[in-house]
């Protein structure tokens, strides 16, 4: 072997030791430099804040800026380490600002936020300022536990009521919410993450108190995969749970009365709730009650049976325990219980036409949160609810129906039941980083349903505007067939034995949060689903993003569309077990002087239901959106929006092409069509105040409008149509302001709210209820209502108090709720009643101890 090899190696390590050793040295220095900072935000009760927005800042150099993730973690690599200030907002939360938090390398740091509550004095905290959210890529509308309690609404008892005030959601005449332009069974409605719709029919029937509310969130399109079975989107109802201090506040605990037919009970609307540790830092409850006792009376009727007694009791009861750190333990339990002496009361239903209601519901949860050490979050939950209803009426007389009145007893009796036994699980991975940040959620969602029921019917006699009442047990079979004969049609009705119908559903997705850029978030997502009606699997894609156009985060961009299906509501699988009607119908010679054979008589005429399950399909539509929202001068924030929703394959009773007679199949032939361009604008103050307005241009359209059931007396092939609910204009405002800063009047606030919308579509029928012209082509005066109140805060026996007093319908506009539409020769026009003048109401609410 040469030497000269070997002696030049070692010549070159000698030459490049010092310059190894100087970059070994100026490494460490950098390493020791450098630093990063990982935060994990939580509430005041340790459950992850996602969201959140953190910002890092020194004094010479930008802030840096950070959104925690599923978890509520958030991480910052620093080029150095020393003191920074740290800052974390989030709306519905006080800010939080640490001005000097040290950093090293690889810190860590837990911050806690608290929830934003009703301050009753200035104290030195600040809430979140409005902001445009980057990580929001659905389109969401939401009112915070505040705004539910501030807004100025008739019948402030019911949180359904404020739901109304939501731009995109609009409430029927019977209370019931449609969100973009949707049936209410079209909504998935979740109480704290469970789904609370009634099992059976879909609708929002379950209660609990306005003052229990945290949030309620309304996100019509660009939902995530997470959301399924509901192609109006989602509806979230979040309630609050107790902290580390004693609270108690209780509302409208004075009856009020009334002058109708002399000075008489009114109502009596207590709501009561409770809240604090049952071991501090460990374990809390939250309690609240709400109760309601009404005396309705209606002057049209005659003295001493002129009222309506309703006594309903609700209770919401929840208990959060910390089992570890990394281990959150929550149960709940909602009670409703309702009794309504004379249900429909109305001055065209008396007393005795109308049944008695008596209703409970029952929902039941335990969900159990896991955070792992790695940055996963597990969370599984279980829960349970149940509807019972029972129609029971007074007698057996024989049921009548004028145009302008009923009598008799009540024809319905009936008893329901609907159940739902709920399982899920959602499991939130931890960042991953690829062209961006990942983070990724996958869940399944299990669900078992029964609903059985039984009717029983008595006939319903339909009368002529000019016969007489009835005598007791006079009905259109034993009245004389001369001129004067009373009725225009008969109809008798086949019992309904108890009858059991089951679903089971089963559903599962995956949803990626994308950030590609600070700018640029993506959202990709697929869900499937499954029942055991339709028996196919169902995917639906999900696709949804934003953009933010500049750097300030003052202007952002949002596109989605999403595939959607509906659940199946066994409703309608169920309707041929609720029994079948024979109509007979009467034409009646006005000319005859016979004392018998003036009356022509058609039928009987059959309607029945059928449904054959192995030929249906899932109703499925399709979405999607635009949004831009702008931050303007003065802090306004403006959001435009336009949604398109179209629907196939939608469930609706059809006749039978080869039928004569009203036989209806169930069958996947409606198409539905929404499309609304919606504007808002809304401005915060610090302290809690607002100001919001919002214009919605839309229309809602079916090309099988109607909806054929043995209770409903309407005759006619479907026909195209707008629904009931359909509102191609409308106008929403509302807010709460400082009134005065005069000393005499401080702590004084003025609240409002206005709509202004076109009227509600109706239709028109004749004496027989059938259909005489297209459906929906009436419509109600258009309808505007301004209501506007002062709240007073002030002390009294170490307590705080709140009084607040003013109008509803301050300019009187004559809005009526009911409409006569049955055309005759003594009504050839439809007749509005029931109008809703000026009101005057008031509320007290005790916030507390001084």
């Amino acid at each position: 072997m040469s030497p000269g090899p070997i002696n030049s190696v070692v010549t070159d390590k000698r030459l490049h030791a010092p310059t190894l050793v100087l970059f070994v040295l100026w490494a460490a220095a950098a390493a020791a430099q450098s630093a990063s900072l990982s935060i994990t935000v939580t509430d005041e009760n340790g459950v992850a804040v996602p969201s959140a927005r953190v910002f890092l800042e020194t004094p010479n150099s930008p802030p840096l800026r950070c959104q925690t993730d599923f978890a509520g973690r958030c991480h910052f690599p620093l080029s150095a380490s020393g003191t920074y200030q740290l800052h974390i907002e989030k709306e519905g939360f006080y800010e939080l600002v640490q001005p000097s938090v040290q950093v090293t390398q690889n810190s860590a740091l837990d911050v806690a936020i608290s929830h934003q509550q009703e301050v009753r004095e200035i104290v030195n905290v600040l809430e979140s300022p409005p902001a445009i959210d980057p990580a929001q890529v659905s389109s969401q509308q939401s009112l915070s536990g505040l705004d539910v309690v501030n807004i100025v609404y008739p019948a402030t008892h019911d949180y359904r009521n404020v739901l109304h005030f939501i731009p995109g959601v609009v409430q029927d005449a019977g209370g019931q919410p449609h969100v973009a332009g949707a049936q209410t069974y079209q909504t998935l409605t979740l109480l704290d993450g469970f789904n609370v719709t009634q099992p059976a029919n879909g609708q929002l029937l379950a209660r609990l108190s306005t003052d229990a509310f945290r949030s309620i969130q309304v996100e019509p399109s660009r939902v995530p995969a997470e959301y399924g079975k509901g192609s109006a989107g989602v509806l979230l109802l979040n309630t609050g749970i107790g902290d580390d201090h004693f609270r108690f506040a209780g509302t409208d605990f004075i009856p009020s009365l009334q002058q109708k037919h002399g000075w008489r009970f009114d109502q009596f609307l207590p709501r009561l709730t409770f809240s604090g540790p049952l071991r501090r830092g460990k374990m809390w409850f939250y309690n609240a009650f709400d109760g309601e006792y009404d005396n309705i009376v209606f002057k049209e009727l005659p003295v001493h049976a002129d009222n309506d007694h309703l006594l309903r009791l609700g209770n919401l009861s929840k208990v959060q325990t910390n089992l570890t750190s990394r281990n959150i333990l929550t149960t709940s339990f909602l009670v409703n219980h309702l009794h309504d002496q004379y249900a429909f009361l109305s001055p065209q239903s008396p007393q005795l036409a109308n049944p008695k209601d008596v209703e409970s519901t029952y929902v039941a949860s335990i969900k159990d949160q896991h955070y792992f050490a790695g940055g996963q979050l597990l969370e599984a939950g279980f829960a349970f609810d149940q509807y019972n209803v029972r129609f029971t009426p007074y007698g057996t007389d024989s049921y009548f129906v004028a145009p302008t009145t009923s009598g008799g007893n009540y024809y319905l009796a009936d008893e329901t039941k609907a159940r739902r036994w709920q399982a899920l699980s959602n499991l939130y991975l931890p960042p991953h980083q690829w062209h961006g940040r990942h983070d990724f959620k996958i869940g399944i969602d299990l669900d078992r349903i029964a609903y059985d029921a039984r009717f029983s019917r008595q006939p319903i006699s339909f009368l002529t505007a000019t016969a007489p009442v009835p005598l007791q047990g006079e009905t259109c079979l034993n009245a004389p067939q001369d001129k004067n004969f009373p009725c225009t049609r008969y109809s008798t009705f086949t019992d309904a034995p108890l009858h059991y119908q089951y679903n089971a559903e089963a559903s599962a997705y995956i949803e990626d949060r994308w950030l590609v850029t600070d700018r640029l978030l993506i959202e990709p997502g697929l869900r499937l689903d499954w029942d055991e009606i339709i028996r196919t699997p169902l995917f639906s894609p999900r696709l949804a993003g934003t953009y933010v156009l500049d750097n300030s985060g003052n202007t952002k961009f949002s596109a989605g569309i999403g595939l959607i299906y509906d659940a199946t509501p066994i409703f309608l699988i169920a309707r041929p077990f609720a029994g079948t009607r024979q109509d007979t119908f009467y034409a009646i010679d006005p000319t005859c002087t016979a004392t018998t054979g003036c009356v022509a008589t058609t039928g009987p005429v059959d309607t029945t239901f059928t449904v054959n399950p192995h030929t249906l399909q899932a109703p499925r539509f399709l979405n999607w959106s635009l949004a831009l929202e702008k931050k303007l001068p003065a802090a306004v924030y403006l959001k435009a929006e336009f949604l398109e929703k179209r629907g196939t394959h939608g469930f609706v009773y059809n006749t039978l092409p080869t039928a004569t007679t009203g036989d209806f199949l169930l069958q996947n032939t409606r198409a539905d069509r929404y499309d609304a361009l919606q504007i808002t604008l809304r401005h915060n103050f610090r302290g809690t105040y607002m100001l919001m307005g919002s214009y919605t241009r839309s229309r809602v359209h079916s090309n099988q409008a109607l909806d054929f059931n043995v209770d409903s007396p309407v005759l006619s092939p479907q026909q195209p149509g707008p629904y009931p609910w359909d509102t191609p204009n409308r106008f929403l405002s509302w807010g709460y302001v400082p009134f005065f800063k005069l000393p005499v009047i401080r702590q004084t606030e003025l609240a409002y709210s206005l709509e202004a919308r076109t009227g509600f579509p109706f239709n028109l029928t004749n004496d027989q209820q059938q259909l005489i012209a297209a459906p929906g082509s009436q419509r109600f005066p258009e309808y505007f209502s301004l209501n506007l109140q002062l709240e007073k805060r002030f002390h009294l026996l170490g307590y705080y108090f709140a009084l607040r007093g003013g109008f509803d319908n301050l300019t009187d506009h004559q809005n009526p709720f009911f409409v006569n539409s049955n055309i005759d020769p003594l009504h050839p026009s439809p007749t509005f009643a029931a109008f809703q003048g000026r009101s005057f109401t008031s509320r007290i609410r005790l916030l507390g101890r001084k």
